[in-house]
C-alpha cells in the first residue's frame, strides 16, 4: 500500500479530490470505502498501516480537534511517513509542526486546485516514490477504485450513529482479494452476534459519576448533582475532579485513570459532565476505549462539531445549551445590534503559544461561520473583535484609548471565564465611577454579578446575563423534586443556573432508574432517556432523538428556545427580562460616541 489518507469524516467531500488524483498519479490510497471495521480488526488494519509507504494528515478545522487523526499522525512521526496537509487556515496541533505542510487552503472546495498541489506532491513522491500510472494498476485495485466524483455527504443514523474512529478502524483496504474474504467473514460474523463487550462487573450497584473541577462552579454542579439523588441511596454519585487549569490544559491523569477504573469495574451507569470544552474529548475517549456504554448528560457547552458529537457512537445528552445555542443567540443579538447603529464588541479568551483553542475561540469561529457578514461589519467599524488572554482581561485594557470603550455607547460582550467577566465589572462599573456609556453582557454571569452586588454597589442596569436558566416554571413549581431544591438551595434564579442543570441531570437518571425493573443497566437507562420527557426544575425535558440536535434538550433549558436576556437588580435581589435592548442603545449616557 502506498498511501494512507487520514482525515476528520466532515471533510470526506474535500478529501475526496485528494484521494482521486492521488490515484490518478498511480498511488494505491486507503481512505474511505464506507466499510466499517469494529475492534476485531484492530491488528490487521494496524499492521496494514504500518505498511503504508506515506501517512498523509489533512489538517482542517475539524480534524484538528480529533484525537484519532492526532493518533494517526503520532503514527507518522514514529515511522518516519508523515506528509501533513492543510486545507483551512488552522494551527496544526503541538507535536505535529516540526514538518512542514503543504498548504492547499487557497483552494478550500477542491484542494487539487490550489497553487500549492505540485508542492504537495512533490512531497508525497519524496515519501512514497513515483507512483505507476492508473492504467497498470492492478485491477483488483481498479475494482473498488471510487468514481472520479466529490463523495456525497453522508446521513447518520442516530439511533445507532458511526463514530468519528481512527481511519484505521474506520476504512478497511480492499487492495488484497484474501484480505477482502477475511474481513467479508468477519463482518458477517459481527452482523449476526453484534460487536463485543467488556463482561458485566461483579458489583452491579448503579454508579453515577460526576466529572467537573475541583474549584468555582464545579463545587457548584457537584452540589446539584449530589442532591439529586439525596433520597436515592440505592445509586452511587462519585466526584471526579481536577484543577481546572488542568482540565482546560488536558493534564489531568488522576482523574483519567480514576475513570477508567470505575469503567472497568462498577456498573457505571451515566456520566453527568464533563464541564470543561477543551477536556471533554479526553474523557469521551476513555468511554469509548473501555467498551462501556453509559449516558452521558455533558455539562460542557462545547459545540457539537468540536467534540465529534455527531459522528460519536456514544450515548450523548445535554440538558443545558451549548456553543451551538448559544451562537445562534449572539448572532440574533448582533444583527439588531447592528440594525440599531451600535457598534458590537466581542471579548473572547485565548491562551498564547497553546495549539488547543479555548471556549472563547472555538465560540468566535462558530459565530463568524454563522455571520458571513463579520467581516464586513469589521471593515466598516460596525463590530470589532479583540482576543484576551485568559485569567488577565485588564491586560487588554491597560492602555487609556482600550478603557474608553467602556464610555462610548457600544455593546460588549465577554466571552471566557466568568472571573473575567467579574474583573470588567468590579473595575468599570462600580457605582461611584461615571455611569457607562457601554452595556456589558456574558452568558451565565448571574452568580457573579449577585456576587459583586453583595460587597459593592455597581451599576447593574449597564449589565445584562443570557442564560437558558430564569425560574422554574409554574408547573413544576409543585413537584417534590422542586421543593427540594428549594429546600436545599432557594428558588430557581439565574444564580443557581449550574446547581440546576447538574440537578436536572441527575433528575433524568432518577427518573428513568424508577422504570426499571430488575437490574439496573446502563443500556436500559439509555433506551429510556431517548424515548421520554422527564420533568426537571427547569422544566420539561426531552432529548431530541434524531436530526441535527440530536440528544439535545428541546426543553426550555436547552437553548433550542430562545435564551434569555435578563438584568439583575440588587434592591429586590431579583431578576428582570430585558425584552428589548433599544432603550440601553438608544443614546449614549456619557457623553461617548
Amino acid at each position: 500500500m502506498d498511501i494512507f489518507i487520514s482525515y476528520s469524516r466532515a471533510d470526506r467531500e474535500r478529501v475526496a479530490y485528494i484521494a482521486q488524483a492521488l490515484e490518478a498519479e498511480g498511488y494505491s490510497v486507503w481512505w474511505d470505502r464506507d466499510i466499517r471495521a469494529g475492534e476485531e480488526f484492530d491488528h490487521v488494519i494496524d499492521k496494514a498501516i504500518k505498511k503504508s509507504s506515506a501517512i498523509v494528515v489533512v489538517w482542517s478545522e475539524n480534524s484538528t480537534t480529533s484525537r484519532w487523526v492526532k493518533e494517526e499522525a503520532e503514527d507518522g512521526i514514529e515511522a518516519d511517513t508523515l506528509v501533513p496537509v492543510t486545507i483551512d487556515q488552522v494551527i496544526i496541533p503541538r507535536g505535529f509542526r516540526r514538518i512542514q505542510a503543504a498548504e492547499l487552503q487557497d483552494a478550500p472546495t477542491n484542494p487539487t486546485q490550489s497553487v500549492n498541489w505540485p508542492e504537495f506532491l512533490d512531497s508525497v513522491r519524496k515519501q512514497a516514490g513515483a507512483g505507476e500510472k492508473a492504467g497498470k494498476k492492478d485491477t483488483a485495485k481498479a475494482a473498488v477504485a471510487p468514481a472520479p466524483t466529490a463523495a456525497p455527504a453522508e446521513t447518520q443514523s442516530h439511533a445507532a450513529p458511526d463514530t468519528e474512529a481512527p481511519a484505521w478502524k474506520r476504512f478497511l483496504p480492499l487492495g488484497a482479494g484474501a484480505l477482502a474474504v477475511v474481513v467479508a467473514g468477519l463482518l458477517a460474523f459481527q452482523f449476526l452476534s453484534g460487536p463485543s463487550a467488556p463482561p458485566p462487573p461483579e458489583d452491579m450497584t448503579p454508579v453515577v459519576l460526576g466529572i467537573y473541577p475541583d474549584e468555582g462552579f464545579g463545587l457548584d454542579q457537584a452540589q446539584g448533582l449530589k442532591a439529586a439523588f439525596n433520597d436515592t441511596p440505592s445509586i452511587v454519585v462519585q466526584d471526579l475532579a481536577a484543577p481546572l487549569d488542568a482540565m482546560k490544559g488536558r493534564d489531568a491523569p488522576e482523574l483519567i485513570e480514576g475513570l477508567r477504573s470505575f469503567l472497568a469495574t462498577r456498573n457505571v451507569i451515566a456520566i453527568v459532565g464533563p464541564s470543561i470544552t477543551e477536556f471533554t474529548p479526553e474523557v469521551l475517549g476513555v468511554v469509548e476505549e473501555s467498551g462501556r456504554n453509559p449516558a452521558i448528560i455533558l455539562t460542557t457547552a462545547a459545540s457539537r462539531r468540536d467534540i465529534g458529537w455527531d459522528d460519536s457512537n456514544l450515548p450523548l445528552f445535554r440538558v443545558g445549551s451549548g456553543v451551538d445555542e448559544r451562537a445562534d443567540q449572539f448572532s440574533r443579538l448582533a444583527q439588531n445590534t447592528i440594525a440599531s447603529g451600535v457598534e458590537l464588541v466581542l471579548l473572547y479568551e485565548s491562551v498564547p503559544n497553546s495549539s488547543e483553542m479555548t471556549y472563547g475561540q472555538l465560540f468566535y469561529q462558530r459565530i463568524t461561520e454563522r455571520l458571513p457578514q463579520w467581516q464586513q461589519w469589521s471593515d466598516n467599524n460596525q463590530v470589532r473583535s479583540i482576543s484576551y488572554t485568559r485569567g488577565r482581561i485588564m491586560d487588554s485594557f491597560a492602555r487609556p484609548r482600550m478603557r474608553g470603550l467602556f464610555d462610548q455607547n457600544k455593546m460588549i460582550i465577554v466571552v471566557g471565564l466568568s472571573s473575567d467577566y467579574k474583573d470588567l465589572v468590579e473595575n468599570f462599573y462600580r457605582s461611584e465611577d461615571r455611569t457607562r456609556a457601554a452595556i456589558l453582557g456574558g452568558w451565565n454571569t448571574g452568580k457573579v454579578v449577585q456576587g459583586v452586588s453583595a460587597d459593592i454597589s455597581i451599576q447593574h442596569t449597564r449589565l445584562f446575563d443570557m442564560t437558558d436558566v430564569y425560574r422554574s416554571p409554574a408547573d413544576v413549581n409543585g413537584l417534590p423534586d422542586s421543593r427540594r431544591f428549594q429546600e436545599e438551595f432557594g428558588p430557581l434564579t439565574p444564580a443557581l443556573r449550574q446547581e440546576a442543570v447538574a440537578y436536572d441531570s441527575g433528575l433524568v437518571i432518577k427518573q428513568a432508574v424508577s422504570q426499571m425493573e430488575g437490574e439496573v443497566t446502563a443500556e436500559q437507562l439509555v433506551a429510556i432517556m431517548r424515548g421520554q420527557r422527564f420533568n426537571g426544575i427547569t422544566g420539561e425535558i426531552s432529548f431530541s432523538e434524531d436530526g441535527a440536535t440530536w440528544g439535545q434538550n428541546s426543553g426550555q433549558a436547552g437553548g433550542m428556545r430562545p435564551l434569555y436576556n435578563l438584568s439583575y437588580d440588587p434592591t429586590r435581589t431579583n431578576w428582570t427580562e430585558i425584552e428589548s435592548f433599544d432603550s440601553l442603545l438608544s443614546a449614549s449616557v456619557a457623553g461617548g460616541g
